[in-house]
């Protein structure tokens, strides 16, 4: 379950920066990789966790936004605002198969989503949000 949901996640963020202008998907939790940051504003899945709760897959993870030339932080807070409006709470996001088909799962956000203070990184300012989720059969939580 952990590769189909982190996956998943990263399918998700993917699908909702599809349609921002100059912003790309990054692999922050592969900082050990390499260091020098494209010059281009970023948005990716770091920390990312998954434990097994049960009958329930629960994940934590964030989601970095760094922006380049943005003095007054104007699509670094239409980035956050997009992710707020996506992750809220009881909102969902499907789970799938390496092949890209459904697994009939899908990950519902609990109540809450944390956006941290403004920080710098690699001289970019950087903003993380804290989501947490359930993964359970499709329909299935939160109770109706």
């Amino acid at each position: 379950m952990y590769k189909i949901a982190r996956n998943s996640t990263v399918r998700m963020v993917v699908d909702t920066i599809r349609d921002l202008d100059g912003v790309q998907y990054y692999e922050f939790d592969a900082h050990a990789e390499g260091f020098v940051l494209p010059n281009t504003d970023l948005v990716g899945l770091v920390g990312f966790s998954c434990v097994e709760n049960d009958q329930f897959h629960d994940l934590s993870f964030g989601i970095a936004i760094m922006t380049v030339q943005d003095p007054s932080l104007t699509r670094s807070t239409d980035y956050v605002d997009t992710f707020y409006r996506r992750l809220q709470a009881h909102k969902k996001f499907a789970m799938f198969e390496d092949d890209g088909s459904t697994t009939g799962f899908e990950a519902v956000c609990f109540d809450g989503i944390a956006a941290s203070p403004m920080g710098r990184v690699d001289m970019r300012p950087t903003v993380e949000l804290a989501v947490t989720a359930r993964v359970t059969q499709a329909g299935m939580w939160p109770p109706a």
